[in-house]
């Protein structure tokens, strides 16, 4: 017992030394890629969505440092396929980035760059998707962001490329009305791809 305490002591007190806990905001700008159909792609409009959240973040030797999340994200945009089809087509998850920094300290700034796997679980949908049952859709989400930021003192600023591995829906075709069944399932391989600009506070 005593062995834990001391290795929990140690624990807590580098964690106290080396890590910090903030807040973050920012704006998402996505589109979505890879649809069945090739006309639907000029019916896709992205929209600015935004994402917020909180992280901690571990700084590690060699001037590495594991940021994980914990954000609140709107992904997605609107269509149109002409008449009652249209509509905004956005996803909201709660996702989990956990972004791996490599930067240098330059002492009044640190210049980084990330690589940040995110998986997410989608808990609201936009009103293209009011009338689609969440069996029509994946809620879950996994991909990948590359991306840059700087440290200023107690900001972080930061830009990434995000890329969805996984589709956003998987709609079977049943009760979408006369037409629109082909256009709904063009949507199955709809992956959302785009830049998030983001701002954060550490403590």
């Amino acid at each position: 017992m005593k062995k834990i305490a001391v290795l929990l002591s140690v624990f807590l007190l580098s964690t106290a030394v080396y890590g910090q806990f903030g807040i973050k905001a920012g704006l998402n700008f996505n589109s979505m890629k890879d649809f069945n159909v090739n006309e639907l792609q000029s019916s896709f409009e992205g929209k600015t969505g935004f994402h917020v959240g909180v992280l901690y973040k571990l700084n590690l030797p060699l001037g590495f440092a594991l940021q994980p999340e914990l954000m609140y994200t709107q992904k997605g945009g609107s269509i149109d396929l002409g008449g009652r089809e249209s509509g905004d087509i956005k996803m909201n998850y709660l996702q989990l980035p956990v972004n791996l920094q490599w930067g240098v300290d330059l002492v009044l700034f640190r210049p980084f760059i990330m690589v940040s796997p995110y998986i997410g679980y989608a808990i609201a949908k936009g009103d293209g998707f009011k009338d689609v049952e969440w069996s029509n859709l994946n809620k879950f989400e996994y991909g990948v962001g590359l991306g840059a930021g700087l440290d200023i003192w107690k900001f972080q600023v930061s830009g990434r490329y995000c890329w969805d591995l996984g589709t956003m829906s998987d709609f079977k075709g049943d009760n979408f009305g006369e037409g629109a069944e082909d256009a709904f399932k063009a949507l199955n391989n709809g992956k959302n791809r785009g830049f998030e600009l983001s701002i954060a506070f550490l403590f």
